[in-house]
């Protein structure tokens, strides 16, 4: 194990640096990503923040990774008019890190006008696991410091869901980056799902929590959905996680072929309330 934390040193080093967060960064990405309708049925604030997946690193094209790809699958439904994003994703954010951001005030008020919001959280505590400790890593000290990562992921929850009581929140899992690189270390692949179900057991302790797993996109196929950093997905990688988020919200608020959100701006008659 010690070899491998090694490696898993270098590449994490030359994959994403990240930067202490500070107020002065924290502004968010908005984006509406319908230009106009005479009538519109229900504007929606969609809130996305976490790491680099939601900044959406590696994506070339400029659809921001999965989250303006959402935003315009929402956007389809007959019954939203439309959906504003501000997205605030930050390259290298960890829990302890996420934590502290939920208290600037920026990112609390777009919460709490937030009708629905997506997270993504915990690669980077996990890769900071294999930097702290490169020189002697097992699997014990993974599981050890899993356990507090599921303490801080808690925090991170509560908090949000107390600044905003009722929009559906969407955990994100994270998959293993060196699927190209390191496909022979299966090791990597257990800590990873072992770390994801963590994030899955702590979206079932909150109502209107829910996880979502992305790992199994990218294991399950032989085609490259990582971008030229070999660490971030490629905008394949982003489709395909988009197109996962996606259906796994039109299957919890969907009824009646209506969206249903926490707060729109503006129900008519034939939104479901």
């Amino acid at each position: 194990m010690k070899k491998i934390g090694l490696i898993f040193l270098i590449l994490f080093l030359s994959a994403c640096s990240a930067s202490p967060p500070t107020q002065n960064e924290e502004e968010s990405k908005e984006v509406s990503t319908k230009q106009g309708k005479d009538i519109f049925p229900a504007n929606v604030n969609m809130v996305a923040i976490g790491d680099s997946l939601t900044k959406g690193v590696g994506d070339s094209t400029k659809e921001e990774g999965y989250v303006t790809r959402v935003a315009s699958e929402i956007e389809k439904q007959p019954s939203v008019g439309k959906v504003k994003v501000s997205n605030f994703g930050k390259t290298g954010n960890r829990t302890d890190q996420l934590l502290k951001r939920l208290d600037y005030k920026n990112i609390k008020s777009s919460l709490e006008d937030a009708d629905i919001i997506f997270v993504t959280i915990g690669g980077n505590d996990m890769m900071k696991v294999m930097r702290d400790h490169y020189d002697n890593i097992t699997f014990q000290t993974y599981n050890k410091e899993q356990r507090k990562y599921e303490k801080r992921l808690q925090k991170v929850m509560k908090k949000m869901r107390s600044i905003n009581e009722d929009a559906p929140i969407y955990l994100i899992g994270f998959y293993n980056p060196f699927l190209n690189t390191l496909s022979d270390l299966k090791e990597i692949d257990t800590v990873v799902e072992e770390w994801n179900s963590s994030s899955e057991r702590v979206a079932s302790q909150y109502e209107g929590i829910t996880y979502i797993e992305v790992a199994d996109i990218f294991t399950s196929t032989n085609e490259n959905l990582l971008s030229n950093d070999y660490f971030h997905p490629n905008t394949k990688g982003y489709k395909l996680i988009a197109d996962r988020i996606s259906e796994r919200v039109f299957l919890e608020n969907i009824d009646d072929e209506k969206m249903v959100f926490a707060n729109p701006t503006y129900r008519g008659e034939d939104i479901a309330g």
